[in-house]
């Protein structure tokens, strides 16, 4: 009877330790459709923004074989906990962290001056010229994974998706973090509405 209680105590731990949170996040953005099973992710033809999100278990370097319409790559998603970004798109993907209330959707009216700054800083985003390892900025370009978060439990809205007026607080009670991204061409035309409203 203690040998069966011994082997049953050894097949419950080993199964809480493979079915363990997540240390990894990856949002993998494409278009199309896209699967992921195991190591092996797959982005088929088609229209539209796609999206799927994959936790990756365990604190190892992955490496997925990626296939896309365009041929197969590998990507590595390094050991460090996190929210990742995998960008499958043909196009460059740029986002930053929003702040509540004052991201760049939103619709409060703004003065001329904040307008310009917004379009100054928003081009320099395009062309990457304003990422630095401080500025939670980001420019991802086609077939490149990139951290954007130690928390794995970050909120992130990609191209082509409004962040809702409403978001519930995090597990903790607080305000959750949020990050915004864009296509190139996406946010250059968001720039260019910009500039018809200055004068």
């Amino acid at each position: 009877m203690k040998k069966n209680n011994f082997f049953a105590l050894i097949t419950i731990t080993a199964l809480f330790a493979c079915n363990g949170e997540a240390n990894k996040k990856v949002l993998i953005m494409g278009r199309g459709s896209i699967t992921a099973n195991g190591n092996d992710v797959t982005m088929k033809e088609g229209s539209g923004y796609a999206e799927e999100t994959v936790e990756v278990n365990g604190d190892k370097p992955v490496t997925w074989n990626v296939t896309t319409p365009t041929g197969k790559n590998t990507i590595n998603i390094p050991a460090d906990k996190g929210f990742y970004i995998l960008n499958l798109r043909a196009d460059t993907i740029v986002g930053s962290q929003q702040i509540l209330g004052t991201d760049i959707s939103n619709s409060r009216t703004i003065t001329q001056e904040e307008l310009k700054k917004k379009i100054d800083s928003l081009t320099k985003l395009t062309t990457g010229a304003n990422i630095t390892p401080g500025s939670h900025n980001y420019m991802i370009l086609p077939n490149q994974s990139k951290k954007i978060s130690d928390n794995t439990g970050a909120r992130v809205f990609g191209p082509f998706t409004k962040i809702p007026g409403t978001l519930e607080a995090d597990k903790s009670g607080k305000a959750p973090e949020i990050y915004k991204f864009y296509t190139n061409s996406e946010m250059r035309e968001l720039i260019a509405n910009f500039k018809k409203m200055t004068y």
